[in-house]
């Protein structure tokens, strides 16, 4: 069937649509100069979930609706797209077959790029690529159920999407040989061309496969599928610290020296191991429906300690980690032991206690202010007042020198128990 060369107003309309009214306009011209128009009737499949993936669309009117069917052929609606919208992508970059089915609502207009004048073009036009890999990431994970819900991905088989930061995607899914559980943790397409980005994945995955411990999520292997890296890691049914946090606010004394133990058994291990987390706070800490704390994301944790080289994806002067939970040697991106570790954990125990942040300075100036003279209320003012061996925890793992902080954690990992049921609660999930 011979489609017509689309005229100006099309182009017009192209310019207009993301990511393409990102792009300088000889740029665009060179796209549309590709590009074939085609028109769908309402009730027309544009795409089809399970096809090759040879084409992208641009859509210049009317609208459609993105179902994707699961592993037992029933359709389960993902969106719906308009004027402007780009669909294909996913596979046209991956080279995977369709995760979808595009169906026309109304009557439709759009425009085509074949894979083979993608091809040429993105290798002409880097950007072309950059940015429908940008389009991806902000697509997959924003549901439970996305375009890769249901799919096979290697051995597993994704049930729905459980998070989505700002490296990664993480799903629940099915190991096919073993039956097991588990959750892969898909990097971000949108940093595929970042390689500093890439190389800290991979060093994730490096120092994750040397930990085996309780209170660590395991880290089962990794693997490359549509064109990105999947983490497979144990899967932890229950909430976050954060997600506990934001529920109840702040726990009781006894909780959260149960909380605290796990976390600093698994703290113990890792720094006998010479690996330093550098990225502890509740969002990176999980229970499970046993009462038991899993520590995960290894993402900015550093091996053996040693002078920073290009093997530490840093650079003097740039912090790396979650300013409110970094020690003030960390903020200044000086060299790191373990102390700042120990720093965070304080940090996690005043927010377990109060609900609230322990440092809440609004610029990067006065969280250094705070932390450089700390202001610890009395022990009788936080949460419902707490016990001097607590008290001690928090004044000494807050201490903005280093040589002064608190050292060692065999004592805080003595009290491991496990977590209440009232605690851990429903988790909550993406909707």
């Amino acid at each position: 069937m011979k489609h017509p060369t689309p005229g100006p107003a099309a182009r017009e309309r192209l310019g207009r649509a993301r990511p393409f009214s990102k792009m300088g306009p000889e740029v665009v011209d060179r796209i549309f100069s590709c590009m074939r128009e085609r028109r769908y009737r309402r009730g027309e499949t544009l795409i089809r979930q399970g096809d090759e993936g040879d084409c992208l669309l641009v859509l210049l009117q009317g609208t459609v609706r993105v179902d994707v069917r699961d592993p037992a052929g029933e359709s389960h609606e993902v969106g719906r797209a308009g004027p402007g919208e780009v669909l294909g992508e996913l596979a046209l970059l991956t080279r995977e077959k369709r995760s979808a089915d595009v169906v026309a609502e109304s009557a439709v207009h759009a425009l085509t790029l074949s894979a083979g004048d993608f091809d040429g073009l993105a290798l002409r036009h880097p950007e072309l690529g950059i940015l429908l890999t940008h389009l991806v990431a902000e697509r997959l994970g924003q549901t439970a159920r996305d375009g890769l819900g249901g799919k096979r991905v290697g051995r597993y088989r994704i049930r729905r999407c459980v998070g989505r930061g700002g490296m990664a995607i993480v799903y629940e899914a099915e190991d096919l040989d073993s039956g097991r559980t588990v959750a892969l943790k898909m990097m971000s397409h949108r940093l595929l061309y970042e390689p500093d980005v890439l190389t800290r994945f991979r060093r994730e995955a490096d120092i994750a496969a040397t930990l085996h411990h309780e209170n660590i999520a395991e880290m089962y292997g990794r693997f490359q599928a549509y064109n990105t890296w999947f983490l497979v890691i144990e899967f932890c049914d229950g909430p976050t610290l954060a997600d506990v946090i934001l529920r109840h606010g702040g726990l009781a004394e006894t909780q959260v020296r149960a909380i605290l133990g796990q976390l600093a058994r698994a703290l113990v291990y890792i720094h006998a191991r010479n690996v330093v987390h550098r990225d502890l706070k509740p969002g990176n800490v999980m229970l499970t429906r046993d009462g038991v704390v899993k520590l995960m994301d290894f993402g900015l944790a550093r091996p053996p300690v040693r002078p920073l080289d290009e093997q530490t994806v840093t650079r003097p002067g740039i912090p790396i980690g979650t300013p409110v939970y970094m020690a003030p040697e960390q903020l200044f991106a000086e060299d790191c032991d373990a102390r700042v570790d120990i720093y965070a954990l304080a940090c996690i125990a005043y927010e377990l206690l109060t609900g609230r942040h322990c440092f809440r300075g609004m610029s990067f100036r006065e969280l250094v202010t705070e932390k450089l003279s700390p202001q610890l209320p009395a022990a009788q003012d936080i949460g419902g007042g707490i016990s001097d061996e607590l008290y001690a925890v928090l004044e000494q793992g807050l201490r903005s020198r280093k040589e002064e902080r608190l050292a060692a954690l065999a004592a805080v990992a003595a009290w491991a128990a496990p977590v209440d049921d009232r605690v851990i609660g429903t988790p909550r999930r993406l909707e």
